[in-house]
């Protein structure tokens, strides 16, 4: 019994490790075609802009090969598990705020855009502390603009506002 699209779960995983390739190989691609030209994607960890990324999208190939062999090996569902809307609502509401934010990212900047959407995240998977939500989207916020800023010199999009904190 299918019941999103007519697709069973185990398609749907299938195509969920299809668009994490996807986004390793868009790494890849846009070290090659921007950075490398460039000459930010040689040298050190400190002199180089490819690190970060090159290091989560291998972070991310990794997982996603982890999830290959639990898929292949351990079957532990039923072919004819299916997938309802229901099920399918918080994912594509996360997915959907991400992309919002990515969006407003250069408009808002950093420090306007992250915590709400750290907040936003926090709602849909369920958390209803709203002073803890608001305190913890603050603090990560904050907490990753501060290492990225001054310790690894990063600089933030600042946004209409051209907010940066001098750390």
């Amino acid at each position: 019994m299918t019941s999103w699209f007519g697709l069973g779960r185990r398609f749907s995983e299938w195509c969920t490790v299809a668009l994490m390739l996807a986004l390793v190989a868009l790494v890849y691609q846009q070290i090659r075609d921007v950075l490398a030209p460039s000459g930010m994607a040689e040298g050190g960890p400190y002199d180089n802009a490819a690190a970060y990324p090159r290091g989560v999208a291998i972070l991310l190939l990794s997982l996603v090969c982890l999830q290959i062999l639990i898929q292949i090996v351990v079957r532990r569902r039923r072919e004819g598990d299916a997938l309802t809307w229901r099920q399918m609502a918080r994912p594509a509401a996360v997915i959907l705020i991400f992309g919002l934010y990515l969006g407003l990212l250069g408009i808002l900047g950093f420090h306007l855009a992250s915590a709400p959407m750290l907040f936003a995240i926090m709602v849909i998977c369920g958390a209803r502390q709203w002073w803890q939500m608001a305190a913890t989207s603050l603090g990560i916020s904050f907490g990753l603009a501060w290492f990225f800023e001054s310790q690894l010199d990063v600089v933030l999009p600042g946004g209409i506002f051209n907010l940066n904190i001098p750390w």
